[in-house]
């Protein structure tokens, strides 16, 4: 009996460790850097490693200091920009005490020394999102959750809604509802945007000219925060 309990724990245990270790499946490339290149492509931020078999292991600076105060000026932006630069409102979100400065980093980038530019990541919950993140929504969203890396200077806890409205078609608003639940520590923070439900409207066809095509939008999106990636992130990769 007591052998029997031992092996179920620890079957429980790897269970655990398979669904938390961050992976890139069937990755075709080397040993590579994971780089940010945040602050221009002359100032790449190195924060960990991925190995040959494609497992990421983050290891993030502590603080800005390899780069210049004049540098962190130009790149770093307020953090109203940085977190709702899609509401309507963004600007009157935050008081100027709260406006900390805050940079998305963009993409996670794979580096060597013979290629500083080899790849980079994708973070989602379903491999159809990455084309939608791709065309930058010209094409149908889907259910389910993506990614960014933000870094920010201070601690910034912040819950609230706003509506980004769009219009392509006159009487017809894209409008997307965020509701956010924020708790960010200073230095780097993982932000899902979860597109809980899409609806359906008439936007220019990227094709044809006087042609509307139905595209399916974000209706309403939850957006939460954590200092590690989330244990059901996929990782997808492109590579150059």
């Amino acid at each position: 009996m007591k052998k029997s309990l031992l092996l179920i724990l620890l079957l429980s245990f790897e269970v655990i460790i398979a669904q938390t270790q961050n992976k890139v499946n069937n990755y075709p490339l080397k040993a590579s850097d994971l780089v940010l290149f945040s602050f221009g492509m002359d100032n790449p931020l190195y924060i960990g490693t991925i190995s040959d078999s494609g497992e990421l292991d983050f290891k993030f600076p502590k603080d800005l200091n390899l780069i210049s105060d004049e540098i962190k000026a130009n790149f770093l932006s307020d953090a109203a920009f940085t977190l709702f630069s899609k509401c309507d409102n963004s600007y009157d979100i935050l008081s100027e005490e709260e406006n900390s400065k805050a940079v998305n980093t963009g993409y996670i980038s794979l580096s060597t020394k013979e290629n500083p530019y080899s790849g980079l990541l994708f973070m989602v919950t379903d491999e159809k999102l990455v084309p939608w993140l791709e065309t930058y929504g010209d094409i149908n969203a889907v259910q389910g959750s993506y990614f960014e890396l933000i870094y920010i200077e201070s601690d910034f806890d912040y819950q609230g809604e706003c509506t980004s409205t769009v219009t392509y078609v006159e009487n017809d608003p894209v409008e997307t509802i965020y509701s956010y639940n924020l708790q960010l520590k200073a230095g780097f923070n993982f932000i899902e945007y979860k597109i809980e439900s899409i609806k359906e409207h008439k936007v220019p066809s990227m094709y044809e000219e006087g042609v509307f095509d139905n595209i399916m939008k974000p209706s309403n999106i939850k957006v939460t925060s954590s200092q590690t990636a989330p244990p059901y992130t996929k990782w997808v990769g492109k590579y150059f």
